[in-house]
């Protein structure tokens, strides 16, 4: 959007749930966890989407603050949610993909839709966590108070040369897995996923200062984590949902122990794939 590559608008009757992209000359790619202020609310992007050029494409979204609907029609491009409200998004589409996949008839499309109360509800526990509130209950604001942490975090977190994947470890426990299709593609988003993850911590802090989740027994993920999470993964592949995304290429989502996640298939090769923990 920084480089108006894409356009991204409200539909012209208004829709919690859906916005319009316009792309211009060239293929943009959308990633699952972004976010776009103003419009008539702020919203975070549902799954990854490789949009063709020249194309107008209804995407699928889910609001970031409750008490705001106003005439804006535009947006901005916005930072990525923390981990934890992403996990929670991710699954919460993916469930509703299972389910429509259930439903008798031909069709293979999805909506890929999250439950907005529980996106609602995840927002209202973050602020009260925080101890401060937003006149529009507005996600963005509790992450504009963290800001100078967020920057720390970003400095002290340089992204590796030639990488194209991180695994993020809050709390004593690995919680998500986020590989891209190029290490250009991460260096790209790096600061952004460093952001999220840092949020993720400082909210998990909180909860564990409130009493709201158990202290954690150890500080780092045990070495076999990664290898566990992967092995759940593609056990859980067997029973994957594989449908059409939207714009171009295949939406993957799986579900089995402890591990949920999706990916944007494109061709033969992989552009995005985010893996979260699940607690039992």
């Amino acid at each position: 959007m920084a480089g108006n590559a894409v356009e991204v608008h409200e539909l012209a009757d208004g829709s919690v749930g859906t916005v319009e992209a316009v792309t211009k000359q060239q293929a943009v790619v959308l990633f699952a966890g972004d976010t776009i202020t103003g419009g008539k609310q702020n919203r975070i992007i549902n799954i990854t989407m490789w949009l063709a050029a020249t194309t107008t494409t209804r995407i699928p979204v889910s609001c970031l603050e409750a008490h705001r609907w106003d005439s804006g029609s535009h947006f901005s491009s916005g930072r990525k949610v923390d981990y934890a409200l992403r996990a929670r998004v991710n699954r919460s589409v993916g469930d509703q993909a299972r389910a429509e996949a259930a439903m008798p008839g031909p069709s293979q499309r999805r909506s890929f839709r999250s439950d907005q109360g529980a996106v609602w509800s995840e927002i209202s526990a973050k602020e009260q966590r925080a101890g401060s509130a937003s006149p529009t209950a507005a996600l963005h604001d509790l992450y504009a108070r963290e800001s100078d942490d967020l920057a720390a975090f970003s400095r002290a977190f340089p992204c590796p040369p030639g990488a194209n994947g991180l695994a993020v470890g809050i709390g004593g426990k690995l919680v998500a897995v986020e590989v891209f299709d190029a290490p250009e593609t991460l260096t790209a988003q790096w600061n952004r996923l460093v952001e999220g993850a840092a949020s993720a911590h400082l909210d998990h802090r909180r909860a564990v200062a409130a009493g709201a989740v158990l202290p954690p027994n150890h500080r780092l993920p045990d070495p076999g984590a990664l290898g566990r999470m992967l092995g759940r993964t593609s056990t859980a592949l067997a029973g994957a949902v594989v449908s059409p995304s939207v714009g171009e290429g295949s939406d993957i989502r799986l579900a089995g122990i402890r591990v949920s996640g999706s990916a944007l298939v494109r061709g033969d090769r992989v552009i995005h794939l985010e893996l979260y923990r699940v607690e039992v």
